[in-house]
């Protein structure tokens, strides 16, 4: 319990409408597409990738092929959230209201800060992806490792 006061302290910090919120920091979208290509593309690098496959294997039980696929998975997903993508995580939404002129605005976003419990077998694959997408929205994402799981 007590390893928990950093993360909770991080997570107070963040506002109710979150760092990336689209209509405070809309400039965050572009650059976050233009990371997250960057970061596809260098995995996808042999001399990356392979450095990527070896450190997999060295933390989880799993084949070189295992291992290079949860490469090559994390690189496509970066690659697929590279440029306009990610601002389509904040998709909005607006319906007609009762009167003139009237009109009801949704956006989806969360309400506060955001914590992910994930598995220790997909190193690279869970905060690759997950963490990611999460970031890109809400702006403050903790992601803690289990050292005894491996």
């Amino acid at each position: 319990v007590d390893e928990l006061g950093p993360f909770i302290k991080s997570m107070e910090s963040v506002s109710k409408s979150g760092v990336h919120n689209p209509l405070k920091n809309v400039e965050r979208y572009l650059m976050y597409g233009d990371i997250s290509r960057k970061a596809g593309d260098a995995l996808m690098q042999p001399d990356i990738q392979e450095f990527f496959t070896h450190s997999i294997m060295k933390c989880v039980p799993k084949s070189y092929a295992q291992a290079e696929g949860e490469v090559k998975v994390t690189a496509a997903f970066l690659n697929n959230f590279g440029g306009d993508n990610v601002r389509f995580l904040a998709r909005s939404f607006g319906n007609p209201g009762d009167h003139l002129g009237q009109q009801s605005n949704g956006y989806r976003w969360p309400f506060g800060p955001v914590a992910i419990i994930a598995p220790f077998n997909f190193p690279l694959e869970i905060p690759g992806e997950y963490n990611c997408c999460r970031l890109r929205s809400y702006g403050c994402c903790c992601h803690k490792s289990n050292i005894h799981s491996h």
